[in-house]
């Protein structure tokens, strides 16, 4: 009987056609929708939902500062006390002042405070409350390579927190606001160093404690942020700087989040709140970071705010009636909208600036000393009366949320309908006996379409295209995600309202995989499929990943953090491990994901040959690394030796030509793995696996260990061999590994991470937590402030998911070895891959006590993949 696929009628198969441009139809529709949904979130948002509208105060007291302030530069006044009294006059509650340190301490002890006195004697006596900010580095307490720059910090916080706690002795009794720096967000108010959050963290850790011992009322303020879209090495936008501020423990120790959300040539009542939108509803966005961060009580002030009327000015450019309906309408919508928002100051009164520079542009008065029409507008909206700040929450649509809900109901429903008039097994069933061509350029066209697409609609018709592909050919589906593993992040972003979606290459896949994985256990349940073997203890060992992760979510601060962190750590490995087991359930089928893992690992190494051939990579110690497809020699050599291991047990399973293409891709992975100079894998993971591997052999072949015994004298020269190739390595690269700077830094580290621990000792802080809470535990003056894991495997298990964690590690230890032994009696295809793919994981267990094993994805993904492999019996001889 032919096994064929039957042919539909012409009518029926034209049927099916019209089904499929339904289908299309409908995708366009529900595309529509998804935007709709989103806008309609997006106007939500900004209505204000989810800002926590509660009135914020400073402290228990209730202290605060008159709503409305102004920032002076005293040193400009030619007549200050009379200057000062007309804004006091003019309803100005606080002023804010600029104190540079440098002024004061021009040497180390030495200080001059007479211009000091002279400032805050003219705030006080005008009745205006002070709000210094404190900054201006001396040269003396400057690094080398800040010198000659005005706003550099101080290298030693230490020198800044003496001078901190002196200046609030003198004045604590007429100052109560302190603003610690200004703007350490954008260069170069942070020297010739990068921007750095979590340095500025450790900045105020060392420093607010300094002024309280001396001012015990003293009011904290955060440094204002400049309002920037970047986030780079020079620019970080306001909101990710405060969330590692927050991340580097600073939260504790100020009181108030100071920003400065300048209009820049739109209207206060702009409601766009996006991280590349800069306009006045950007207070709310931030505002929003905090309630999102679990600081929903800490005030916000706008210490500076305004629209700019000079031309050519970095603020965009308004007329000077717009700024002045602009200034009135902005204080209107914070009283009124904003409880939250406790203070806000005008730009600057006077510039201490030449005339016709920018910054006169936001001037309350004329280079002429007239007074400027902004001028009047603050005047009357802070002479009148002002109704209570109201608390009301913003109206939702649910109307239209409603009818945008049903509207995704009913076009389900018609695809449903539509779908159910397609022969899919059929379609299917065709594409699989198709010439091998066709089945090349259908896979080739939707990967090509697919890395070519920007557009969102584009790529999920790409992931349909691909669930319909693995439908057919389930195994291709997880061979391309199995061997792009390592290109993580080469990923799809997807921009969803205030949040950006990022897909690897394999996570894609093995998204598209799910619907054939579903259609596997449906034939297997009607016996028309091969069975996978039966479930054993050890194998559940990972599935009890989901309840530890579920539980750390009672420390979990950065969700969004915490939402990736699980994907990418738990839910995407989960999946590879089922579909290996589910589909690798043959000693053929086995061989195939162990070649896929190996194509993989050298596709890496290629990428990274060829980059350092072009003089690429990173240059330490005076050797040039290799860098494969991310962003560290050190990911990339922990991928490729776990290549080198398992190509090595693919080695003895393949026979003939493909023999000599495996040796070629093991001796191209172990020439960019020595090159990536890492001394973890040379020195740790790439020994450990070879032991594991001949501890391995000879547990299953005694016979082989009599043979060795008989054979010493080669014995004796393979380990020559391999030792003299160890001492070629390390003296060309003995610089390399002559320092032991890394080794100091990974204690610190080490520390940091045991300290986060002790504090989350039972459930961790989750995955992908580690970066977001382990700052706050590093000394002030620690330099390893950005590290996405602890660099020790069991750390890495402890501080995610504590000590229950730990449990499950050795559990899954338990059940490795115990597979192992169960795998002595499998036939020898079967055990070499089982043994390639453990001697894998020892190396990259080996390895891991100085790096990362399971807090990076692609390893995660690797890791899951080698234990289906090695943990996964026999199908035929287990029950």
């Amino acid at each position: 009987m032919s096994c064929a696929p039957r042919h539909s009628p012409p009518m029926t198969r034209l049927r099916q056609i019209l089904a499929i441009v339904r289908l299309l139809l409908l995708y366009v529709l529900a595309c529509a929708l998804i935007a709709g949904m989103g806008l309609l979130w997006q106007a939500t948002l900004e209505a204000g939902v989810g800002l926590n509208r509660v009135p914020v105060r400073v402290d228990s007291a209730g202290a605060q500062p008159p709503f409305a302030g102004v920032n002076v530069q005293i040193e400009a006044y030619p007549a200050a006390a009379t200057r000062l009294a007309t804004l006091k006059a003019a309803g100005f509650g606080w002023a804010r002042q600029r104190i540079a340190w440098r002024a004061i301490e021009p040497e180390p002890g030495l200080f001059d405070w007479r211009t000091a006195d002279h400032i805050v004697a003219l705030l006080v006596e005008a009745g205006l409350e002070p709000v210094v900010v404190l900054n201006g580095a001396p040269v003396w307490a400057m690094a080398e390579t800040d010198r000659g720059l005005i706003a550099a910090p101080p290298a030693d916080f230490a020198d800044f927190a003496r001078f901190a706690e002196a200046f609030a002795r003198r004045y604590g009794s007429h100052i109560r606001y302190y603003q610690i720096w200004d703007e350490p967000n954008i260069a170069p108010n942070w020297g010739n160093r990068h921007i750095n959050p979590v340095e500025y963290a450790q900045m105020v850790r060392a420093v607010a404690p300094a002024i309280r011992n001396a001012d015990a009322d003293a009011v904290i303020l955060a440094a204002a942020l400049a309002p920037t879209v970047d986030r780079g090495h020079l620019a970080i936008d306001e909101v990710f700087f405060l969330q590692r501020m927050i991340a580097g423990g600073a939260a504790p120790f100020f009181d108030v989040v100071a920003i400065q959300p300048f209009g820049f040539g739109v209207s206060p009542h702009h409601p766009r709140q996006q991280i590349d939108t800069l306009n006045f509803s950007r207070a709310a966005l931030i505002r929003r970071t905090l309630v999102d961060a679990g600081l929903g009580a800490r005030p916000v002030w706008a210490v500076r705010y305004g629209w700019n009327r000079t031309l050519n000015s970095p603020w965009a450019t308004v007329t000077a009636s717009d700024q002045a309906s602009y200034a009135h309408a902005a204080l209107d919508r914070a009283w009124r909208d904003w409880s939250w928002l406790a203070a806000m100051g005008w730009a600057i009164d006077q510039p201490l600036a030449p005339p016709g520079t920018p910054a006169w542009g936001f001037a309350l008065t004329t280079v002429n000393n007239q007074p400027a029409p902004v001028f009047a507008a603050l005047t009357g909206w802070q002479t009148s009366a002002q109704p209570p700040r109201t608390l009301s929450a913003p109206p939702v649509p649910w109307l239209l949320w409603g009818g945008l809900l049903l509207s995704a109901v009913l076009i389900g429903q018609r695809g449903l309908a539509a779908a159910r008039l397609i022969d899919w097994r059929a379609w299917l069933a065709r594409f699989r006996h198709a010439p091998l061509w066709v089945q090349l350029a259908a896979w080739a066209a939707v990967i090509g379409v697919y890395h070519l697409a920007t557009a969102a609609p584009l790529i999920g018709l790409c992931w349909l295209a691909a669930a319909l592909l693995c439908l057919a050919q389930p195994q291709v589906g997880l061979w391309l995600a199995l061997a792009l593993i390592p290109f993580y992040f080469q990923h799809k972003e997807l921009h969803l309202v205030n949040a950006t979606l990022t897909i690897a290459p394999a996570h894609a896949l093995l998204l598209a995989l799910l619907p054939a994985l579903f259609d596997q256990r449906h034939q297997r349940r009607a016996g028309n499929a091969p069975s996978a073997a039966a479930l054993v203890w050890w194998e559940l060992a990972p599935l009890l990943l989901i309840p530890l992760t579920l539980l750390a979510t009672v420390n979990v601060w950065q969700w969004a953090a915490y939402l990736r962190g699980a994907v990418d750590f738990v839910i995407m490995p989960l999946l590879l491990w089922w579909a290996v087991r589910s589909l690798a359930f043959s000693a053929a089928a086995r061989r195939r994901v162990l070649f896929a893992l190996v194509a993989g690992g050298v596709l890496a190494a290629l990428v990274g040959l060829v980059g350092w051939l072009q003089a690429q990579g990173s240059e330490v110690d005076g050797v040039r690394r290799l860098v494969g497809p991310h962003f560290s020699p050190n990911h990339t050599a922990l991928y490729l030796e776990r290549t080198l291991l398992i190509g090595l047990a693919a080695l003895v399973v393949t026979a003939g030509r493909w023999r000599v293409v495996l040796l070629a891709a093991v001796l191209t992975t172990a020439a960019a793995l020595i090159l990536t100079g890492s001394r973890g894998a040379l020195l740790l993971g790439v020994p450990a696996g070879l032991l594991t591997l001949a501890l391995l052999a000879l547990y299953r072949r005694p016979a082989l260990a009599r043979w060795l015994r008989i054979r010493q004298d080669m014995v004796r020269w393979l380990w020559l061999g391999a030792g003299l190739l160890v001492v070629v390595i390390v003296l060309w690269q003995w610089e390399r590994f002559a320092n032991l700077e890394t080794l100091e830094l990974r204690i610190e580290l080490w520390m940091a991470a045991m300290a986060l621990w002790r504090n989350h000792f039972w459930a961790g802080v989750g995955p992908g937590g580690f970066f977001w809470t382990y700052p706050a535990y590093l000394r002030v003056g620690a330099v390893e402030v950005d590290q996405l894991h602890p660099h020790n495997v069991w750390l890495e298990v402890a501080t995610t998911w504590g000590v229950l964690g730990l449990a499950w590690f050795m559990l899954c230890v338990a059940g490795l070895v115990t597979a192992m032994r169960r795998q002595r009696r499998a036939d020898s295809a079967m055990w070499w891959i089982a043994a390639g793919a453990c001697a894998g994981l020892a190396a990259g267990l080996a390895h891991g006590q100085s790096d990362a094993f399971l807090l990076l994805a692609d390893l995660a993904a690797w890791n899951a993949a080698a234990w289906a492999l090695t943990t996964m019996p026999d199908s035929e001889t287990t029950t």
